[in-house]
């Protein structure tokens, strides 16, 4: 009999974590190779674990509610099938990163990745595959940057630097980790308790508040406001939308029109569209354009329109809409929230003029979108006339991106709404 490890699957680029949620099957079942054997989630997606084999569930490592590190077993399963798959191969088709049994997960090899940082010219590597998620995620609840990570020398296979390494390296920091999100251990939750009603934060508030935190701790924030003049945009969403609505079966959203421009904008701002992995700066080729979405339960999740700079404004407004649909119901796919390369957040659609948005790491800039209001815009025959103003707010990274930079995608997203016809909006021109 072969026992075979079910393994907790990677679901998208920087997620360490999941949550096992429901088990459709118990200890003793048997099963079929596909058939559904355990559904788990991370912050971004909901997923579904089929069994690799035909055999019989004899262990649930984890139960319903468990939190643990992508690439662990959560449940075992015993075939007399011959399988042919090494624990590497199991690990490898469920995407995770790191191999069952070993010592230390932190060693295991990541075929066409390099952490020989000696080679002139080499790019680390491009999605931090050479940190297990395991050493990522305490790295992320330690406030260690990227480039504190590339001093260390690892002990690992090819240099790689393992949990063991970094807890070593956290036992002489001087470097005080005062913006923890994690509970402190020297907190009494019988004291808070007199004080209030305490709540402990969920998987996925904990996944976001480390996300956030650790992009403050790593990136130069610096936040520029413009104010938009989208009198004309105004007016010309008002005259087509219902008659796209009707042909396209979508809306025409503000929010689908800025993913519009700027997919096609952010060629000519190679610097925008990068990323940044240590002392390297990534111009990505792809124009790839998350989108924030406000989930039911207070969440946040960041689908993504692939391939925006080449899509008519129907494909982007069709995708948009479906992507924000299968948010809110949690049935995003690892393929929806991959490979970003920009974001843009609309917290206008709850009034606010304007706000600071957080970089979405490993990422540059993203851009804010205020809510459109009446504002009194000077007028050199009339005196004060009334526009409709968006208000917008580009974060950026000033490591990569200087303000005059910012300034002329600015001045060029102002171009680009001006710019705009009905024809280019119901995808009859370009």
């Amino acid at each position: 009999m072969n026992e075979i490890p079910i393994l907790m699957p990677h679901m998208g680029q920087s997620i360490a974590e999941g949550t096992v949620i429901k088990w459709h099957k118990s200890v003793g079942d048997d099963v079929k190779i596909d058939e559904l054997l355990v559904e788990v989630e991370s912050d971004k997606v909901a997923f579904e674990v089929v069994s690799p084999a035909t055999g019989r569930l004899i262990a649930c490592l984890k139960a319903e509610g468990d939190v643990t590190d992508v690439g662990t077993a959560i449940g075992t399963l015993e075939s007399e099938d011959d399988v042919g798959l090494s624990q590497t191969t199991i690990a490898s088709n469920h995407g995770s990163k790191e191999v069952p049994g070993q010592d230390d997960p932190s060693q295991a090899e990541i075929p066409g990745t390099s952490r020989d940082m000696g080679l002139v010219g080499e790019l680390p590597g491009l999605t931090r595959e050479w940190l297990s998620p395991s050493v990522a995620r305490l790295a992320l609840r330690h406030h260690i940057s990227l480039a504190e990570l590339e001093q260390l020398k690892g002990s690992g296979r090819s240099g790689r630097v393992t949990r063991r390494d970094l807890l070593e390296y956290l036992s002489t920091r001087t470097t005080p980790s005062t913006l923890g999100t994690s509970v402190r251990a020297d907190v009494n939750i019988d004291t808070l308790k007199q004080h209030g009603r305490v709540v402990p934060m969920s998987a996925i508030r904990r996944s976001i508040a480390d996300h956030v935190v650790q992009s403050i701790h790593t990136s130069a924030h610096v936040t520029m406001v413009h104010a938009l003049d989208v009198t004309d945009l105004v007016a010309l969403r008002e005259s087509v939308k219902e008659t796209f609505r009707a042909q396209h079966k979508a809306n025409l959203t503000y929010t689908g029109i800025m993913i519009f421009i700027t997919g096609r904008l952010l060629h000519d701002f190679p610097m925008i569209n990068a990323s940044t992995y240590g002392s390297y700066i990534l111009q990505r080729d792809a124009v790839n354009i998350g989108c924030a979405v406000a989930l039911p339960d207070e969440s946040l999740v960041v689908p993504v329109v692939h391939r925006a700079d080449t899509r008519s404004m129907p494909d982007i407004a069709i995708e948009l809409d479906r992507l924000v649909r299968v948010a809110r119901s949690r049935d995003l796919v690892r393929e929806d929230i991959e490979d970003g390369t920009f974001t843009i957040s609309n917290f206008g659609t709850f009034g606010s003029l304007f706000g600071t948005p957080i970089i979405n790491q490993p990422q540059v800039a993203i851009l804010g979108m205020g809510a459109i209001t009446k504002q009194p815009v000077p007028d050199d025959d009339k005196g004060v006339v009334f526009r409709d103003v968006l208000y917008l707010s580009f974060s950026f990274d000033h490591r990569v991106i200087d303000g005059a930079a910012a300034g002329r995608f600015f001045k060029e997203l102002q171009d680009g709404v001006n710019n705009l016809t009905a024809d280019v909006l119901c995808g009859n021109a370009e």
